[in-house]
């Protein structure tokens, strides 16, 4: 098992308690060296990468029963956001990239048919 970006930091914020309360247990080096790998694995993080959870989210609430949603992160600044949406079945019924939750929601939410508590016609 791999440890996260903030699993690690964690980590590193454990040493640092430890350190400061036995600063003989732990050396300052060690405890340096801990912060600095956590620091360097938090900034590769993509900057969005904490919204991926609430896009999917956003997209759930107003997609039809049995559509789901599949989400990913863009390198593209602009429309850091992309998303693909599946049918019961596995097909893929659309797709869209944006900038925010609330754009992609909508625009899913116009093209595909009525989803959770709308009234069909």
């Amino acid at each position: 098992m791999t440890t996260s970006a903030a699993q690690q930091a964690i980590g590193a914020l454990k040493l640092t308690s430890l350190y400061l309360d036995h600063p003989s247990v732990v050396a300052a080096g060690v405890l340096r060296g801990a912060c600095d790998d956590a620091i360097a694995r938090l900034r590769l993080d993509h900057p969005c990468a904490d919204d991926l959870g609430r896009l999917w989210c956003a997209l759930f609430d107003v997609l039809p029963l049995g559509y789901l949603p599949h989400v990913t992160l863009n390198k593209d600044p602009t429309a850091p956001f992309a998303c693909f949406i599946t049918d019961g079945a596995g097909n893929v019924v659309d797709r869209q990239a944006g900038k925010t939750i609330a754009g992609i929601t909508e625009l899913i939410r116009l093209r595909l048919p009525a989803g959770r508590g709308e009234a069909q016609p």
